[in-house]
């Protein structure tokens, strides 16, 4: 298997693991647009409607709509900035962070072994991969300020 499988399978373990979390009897089914945004907020700091609208290059109206729907499910929580007053928070609630904690053990006990088995060259080496991964991401990514919704 070459290194263009590999990450094709990494991304589909991913994936996957994303679904059976959003299928998980906890949370009814979401769809995947739903998920994205969660996770989003559940890994963003300090995350605004309007860092997603920019980060997905869709109209802030659009994202307001989706969180006021997951914030009706429940999952959602917005929290005033206490030094902008027009700014809000948005963060997943705390059964969801608790459930987003379990399904990614999988993955944190993976780290664990490869923190343990490699060097910490190789470890350094794997970083150093994966911010070139990102870096390209940021790079190439559509910059343009039009929205579609």
């Amino acid at each position: 298997m070459d290194l263009r499988q590999k990450m094709d399978r990494f991304y589909l373990d991913l994936v996957l693991n994303e679904l059976r979390l959003a299928n998980s009897s906890q949370l009814g089914h979401l769809t995947y647009n739903s998920i994205l945004y969660l996770d989003i907020i559940a890994y963003q700091e300090n995350c605004t409607v309007t860092y997603i609208a920019d980060t997905l290059h869709v109209a802030k109206s659009a994202v307001t709509l989706k969180v006021k729907e997951l914030e009706k499910l429940g999952l959602v929580e917005k929290v005033q900035s206490p030094t902008d007053k027009r700014v809000f928070y948005l963060s997943v609630n705390q059964q969801l962070l608790e459930q987003y904690k379990a399904y990614d053990q999988v993955f944190y006990r993976a780290l664990g072994e490869v923190e343990e088995s490699y060097t910490d060259e190789q470890k350094k080496l794997l970083c150093d991969m994966l911010d070139t991964i990102h870096r390209r991401f940021q790079e190439e990514a559509p910059h343009e300020k039009g929205r579609h919704s």
